[in-house]
Formats: C-alpha cells, sequence, structure tokens
C-alpha cells in the first residue's frame, strides 16, 4: 500500500495538530451552524458504531455531568460543537472548568475549592495527588479489591482526564472506517493512522471533503459545513460500504437522541390530567372526557415510541 507521499499541508495541519491559536486568533461563532449533517457522520466508540452525535453526547456528559456547557465568556456549547471545536482547537479548552469532580472528600485531597464542581483540565493535570490514588484504585481492582469511595471518585475523574486528551489530540475520533472486518478498529483522520488502510488515492476524495468541512467550520459557514459533512459521509461509506453503518441506522439513532420523548409524554400527561380534571369539576360531558383519553394515548405513544427507539 503505497504511503501518503504528497497529502497536501493544509491536511496534515488539519488533521494533525488542528487549527491553531496562533492561525484562528479569533473564536469563530459556531453557534448558528447546524450539526445535523457532521452529526450523522459514523463513529467507532468501545467496537459499536454510532453517530457522532451520540458520541459527543455521551462525551460531554461524562465530561462535565451535563448534555450542554455553557463557558466562562457565557457561551453555550452544544456537544457537537464542542466536540469539533475541541479537536480543531479553535479555543484553549485545556483552560476552561468544565471538569466535573463531585466528591468533597477527593477535592480535599487535591486541593482544590470545595465549593466548586468543575475544574480545568490544566488544574487536574497538576494535581499529583490524583494519580496516586487513581494507581492504587488499579492495583486493587486488580487485585479483586473493593475500592472505597474516595478510589472510585478518583478513578472516574481520572477516566474524564484520559478522554478530555483524547478528544484534544484527536485520537478519539475514530472516523475512517476499517476496510476488511467489523471487528477491526477504526482509524482517526491522521495520515500515520489512515495509511494503514487506504492509499492516498483512495483516501483523497475524503480527504479533500474533510478539508471542506474543517474549514467551513473555522469559518462559520453553515451552508458549506452542512454539505461537506454530508459529502464525507458518503466518501466514507464509499470507502467501505460493508463496514460503514447504513443511513437509515444513523438516522434513527440519530432520531432518538433528540426525540426526547420522555419528555413529550410527561406534557401529554399532564394536559390530559387538566383535561380530565376540569371535565369532573364542571361536569362536562363525554366529549371533554374523550379528549383527555386522547391526549393521554398520545403521550402513552410517545413514551413507547421512545422505548422502541432505545432498543
Amino acid at each position: 500500500m503505497r504511503p501518503f507521499s504528497c497529502v497536501p499541508a493544509l491536511i496534515v495541519l488539519l488533521l494533525t495538530a488542528g487549527l491553531g491559536r496562533a492561525q484562528q486568533p479569533v473564536t469563530p461563532d459556531t453557534r448558528s451552524l447546524d450539526f445535523k449533517e457532521f452529526g450523522l457522520l459514523a463513529i467507532q466508540d468501545n467496537g459499536r458504531r454510532k453517530p457522532i452525535d451520540t458520541f459527543a453526547r455521551q462525551t460531554l456528559i461524562q465530561l462535565t455531568g451535563r448534555s450542554s456547557y455553557t463557558d466562562k465568556a457565557g457561551c453555550r456549547w452544544t456537544p457537537n460543537d464542542f466536540l469539533l471545536s475541541a479537536v480543531l482547537e479553535t479555543r484553549d479548552w485545556k483552560e476552561e472548568p468544565m471538569v466535573l469532580v463531585s466528591f468533597g472528600e477527593l477535592k480535599e485531597q487535591l486541593g482544590l475549592e470545595k465549593t466548586q464542581r468543575r475544574f480545568s483540565f490544566a488544574q487536574l493535570s497538576e494535581a499529583a495527588t490524583l494519580p496516586q490514588i487513581a494507581n492504587e484504585a488499579h492495583e486493587r481492582k486488580r487485585a479483586e479489591k473493593p475500592l472505597d469511595r474516595l478510589q472510585q471518585e478518583a478513578l472516574s475523574v481520572n477516566d474524564r482526564l484520559v478522554l478530555f486528551a483524547r478528544v484534544i489530540d484527536g485520537s478519539a475520533l475514530l472516523i475512517v472506517p476499517s476496510p476488511r472486518k467489523e471487528t477491526d478498529p477504526w482509524a482517526p483522520p491522521a495520515p500515520s493512522a489512515i495509511a494503514s488502510y487506504y492509499n492516498e488515492s483512495q483516501f483523497a476524495p475524503a480527504g479533500v471533503s474533510l478539508q471542506e468541512m474543517t474549514t467551513s467550520y473555522s469559518e462559520a459557514n453553515s451552508f458549506k459545513f452542512s454539505r461537506s459533512a454530508h459529502l464525507l459521509r458518503e466518501k466514507f461509506r464509499a470507502l467501505s460500504p460493508s463496514i460503514y453503518p447504513t443511513e437509515s441506522n444513523l438516522r434513527l439513532e440519530y432520531f432518538y437522541n433528540h426525540f426526547d420523548g420522555f419528555y413529550r409524554a410527561i406534557w401529554f400527561y399532564g394536559i390530559a390530567f387538566l383535561t380530565l380534571l376540569i371535565a369532573h369539576l364542571r361536569k362536562r360531558g363525554r366529549v371533554l372526557r374523550n379528549f383527555g383519553v386522547v391526549i393521554a394515548l398520545v403521550g402513552l405513544a410517545f413514551m413507547a415510541l421512545e422505548l422502541c427507539c432505545a432498543a
């Protein structure tokens, strides 16, 4: 397989080092971008192939304990926006206080402010006590000994830092499908990793779309960003049609992520309850009661659809 001998310097820069702060002095305002096409890209995570939208949500929840994040400047970040910004380094996320540390005793051991719940990656990386406690916990797990609460929390925080580091350096972004077996690991979008599966001519079409997607994100160009993300998904599927998830599977899981059926069901149940209560108090007839029953059934349908999508 021929190595990537003449990959354009800009692609190498984008795929390996991201958009450095020296090149991108002003953080782009990407809040108006439509991330649906980007979120529909497939990624391999812990052996499972799923939309990158799912991975981004799980990542942000694991890091912060929330499904969205508001930074120090008051800007709200959605999971997909955060993930792409972190990979491309459009801002200094290592200094952002976003890593959850909730256990008071652990914060005391690490010399952290007890009233604060989230801390920066840089701050936690400097806490020398954390790897000591985490290593002791790992030793106890290997010896099949029980862990106390402090050790459990230290492992959780250590896992968050490892995940954070993998997102920043791009190694967690396993979006390039393997060409042969479903069980083979996917590759991050780095030339050295891609070259183990595809030669330069094979990957060139996907590389162009990948470059266009990252550039349009840095420019906050919504139309180009959505178009290039859609094209990139098609190019990845063309690289490995039998391995890349089908469009219907990706869209079904994306729909489930954004459907929020349980919340919709709660609203319909509330409306149904008020309707039936009014019908009872005012002694209205069958029409109002039947309307309340219909609304309750709609709520039940939303809940059933949520459970079906989860299955």
